[in-house]
């Protein structure tokens, strides 16, 4: 018999844990996870109530958010990425940030067996296994020594390389797929009751779909090998990003890489200020900034950056982790990107729109809505916010609610990856918009670097890191006068109504 999941998901707790903003939300998240985990196998569903039964009775919901994250290696992903939300309460993200890096529970006699099926008898390879190091949602990493035979005048006839395997945990393919296609039930039951459950009509089942796919990807280890190689070519030029190389004795079950030595970047014991902004700074241009001012044509982005991806290593570089979840910027998409920015910057809200509405897939948005929200964030450049990624995702975020706004694959995972990135980069650095400040800096820097070239280019050629054209900045220019007269206009109209809000109020209490 299988449990009701009643006794844990209680609505009024999922309020009190989620934003003021995103309070309704608490209804569809209860009944979507009492689907999820009602679908479950029996054994596991068992075995989810005993670890429950487990914990004291005055353990928070938080606490118990946490341990059931561990049970299913899709909680364990949505919960690495929530850790670092900082809308969240603290006492569930220090819950949740215990799933960057756990203790392994697999045991060790299970875990050599394992590699041993895949690479043969290691003795024969010179492999002696370490204790295993961590457990993630879908591989446990075991590190190792290899000695090999050498040669050479100064050289005792052996010599030693470290590393470490990253392997699948048995099972884990089917259990993760069977978990997925819940997710799909779980999008297809929100499409049902969209209206009952007062949420926005958002195809729902289709979104599910595409993280499905993506998150097969976890136990692709075939597809991280390949990542591995391409992330050590992206990243051949900046000395202060290391990623693992990719060693030999690699399977569709086990990767074999280098280890890095370090620990996570939240964990980093700097205690200067000037120190924590570099490698916040840093975060912000390795993950963000280097594929979306790369003059790659599809340049590869981390897919999962939450902090037990991200190390500090010893010798005091950026160590990116874990590369089996990935995705690419294409230039079309970063060119349209630039081109809402710019059309923000001149108070263009008509361009806005139009804009965005090229970013959507083949199923065209509402217009008429899409417009209102163009409209909205305009208004906010128009008041003083800096048209950068931050506004540029809250604006998006917005048109796929309000304007059903579908966007392409890829830059979902990026708008996911820049929310991992983002309580990061806080945590680390203790500053709020660390990542615009970077990018904003890494623009003017690539655009002074593009000068001198872009006489030698015709006026529409978008063939700089910047994706900035020639008649981009004529247009941008001609438009600046206008935008400033709109700019100051709005920022006086702001104060007449400020003014004229006080003076009611002044009345009201004389009365």
């Amino acid at each position: 018999m299988t449990p009701p999941w009643e006794f844990l998901l209680d609505e009024a707790a999922f309020q009190s844990i989620l934003p003021p903003e995103h309070a309704r939300f608490a209804r569809p998240i209860r009944e979507g996870l009492s689907l999820f985990l009602g679908g479950l196998p029996p054994e596991q569903q068992v075995s989810i109530v005993r670890a429950q039964a487990q914990l004291p009775a005055s353990a928070s919901f938080s606490q118990r958010l946490g341990i059931l994250a561990r049970s299913s290696p899709v909680l364990h992903k949505v919960g690495q990425i929530l850790a670092r939300d900082k809308r969240l309460p603290l006492e569930l993200r220090l819950y949740l940030s215990e799933l960057e890096s756990l203790p392994p529970v697999v045991s060790q006699p299970v875990l050599e067996q394992a590699i041993a099926q895949e690479l043969g008898p290691l003795d024969r390879l010179g492999i002696t296994l370490g204790p295993a190091i961590a457990e993630a949602s879908v591989a446990v990493v075991v590190p190792f020594d290899r000695n090999q035979s050498s040669s050479g005048p100064s050289s005792n006839g052996q010599t030693t390389t470290a590393g470490v395997f990253k392997i699948l945990k048995p099972g884990i393919e089917q259990q993760l797929d069977h978990e997925l296609r819940l997710l799909t039930q779980v999008g297809e039951q929100l499409d049902r009751r969209c209206q009952a459950l007062q949420i926005p009509e958002l195809d729902y089942e289709d979104a599910f779909s595409q993280a499905h796919v993506k998150l097969l990807d976890e136990v692709q280890l075939e597809n991280e090998q390949r990542h591995l190689v391409e992330a050590k070519a992206f990243f051949a030029d900046e000395p202060r990003v290391q990623t693992p190389e990719l060693l030999e004795h690699c399977t569709k079950r086990v990767t074999c890489m280098e280890r890095l030595s370090g620990g996570k970047v939240t964990d980093h014991g700097l205690f200067g200020g000037r120190q924590k902004r570099e490698l916040a700074a840093l975060l912000g241009e390795a993950l963000i900034a280097a594929p979306v001012f790369s003059k790659r044509e599809d340049p590869i982005f981390h897919g999962d950056p939450h902090a037990g991806n991200l190390f500090l290593t010893d010798d005091g570089r950026l160590g990116i982790l874990d590369w089996s979840l990935v995705g690419r910027l294409g230039a079309d998409v970063r060119r349209m990107i630039v081109q809402i920015s710019l059309a923000a910057v001149v108070l263009d809200a008509r361009g806005v729109a139009l804009r965005t509405a090229e970013l959507a897939a083949p199923q065209r948005p509402d217009e008429t809505a899409l417009k209102a929200v163009a409209e909205k964030w305009v208004a906010c450049v128009r008041r003083g916010r800096f048209p950068g990624l931050s506004w540029l995702v809250a604006m998006l975020d917005e048109a796929v609610q309000q304007a059903k706004l579908r966007v392409p694959e890829d830059l979902m995972l990026f708008r996911k990856s820049l929310l991992a990135l983002e309580g990061v980069v806080m945590d680390v650095g203790d500053r709020t918009g660390l990542i615009d400040r970077t990018l904003n800096m890494e623009f003017m820097r690539h655009f002074a670097v593009e000068l001198p070239q872009r006489w030698f280019h015709p006026p529409f050629s978008h063939r700089f890191a910047t994706q900035v054209s020639n008649f981009d900045i004529t247009h941008a220019l001609l438009g600046a006068p206008t935008a400033l007269a709109s700019f100051l206009t709005g920022h006086a109209l702001d104060a007449i109504e400020s003014c004229q809000g006080k003076a009611s109020n002044t009345m009201n209490v004389s009365h």
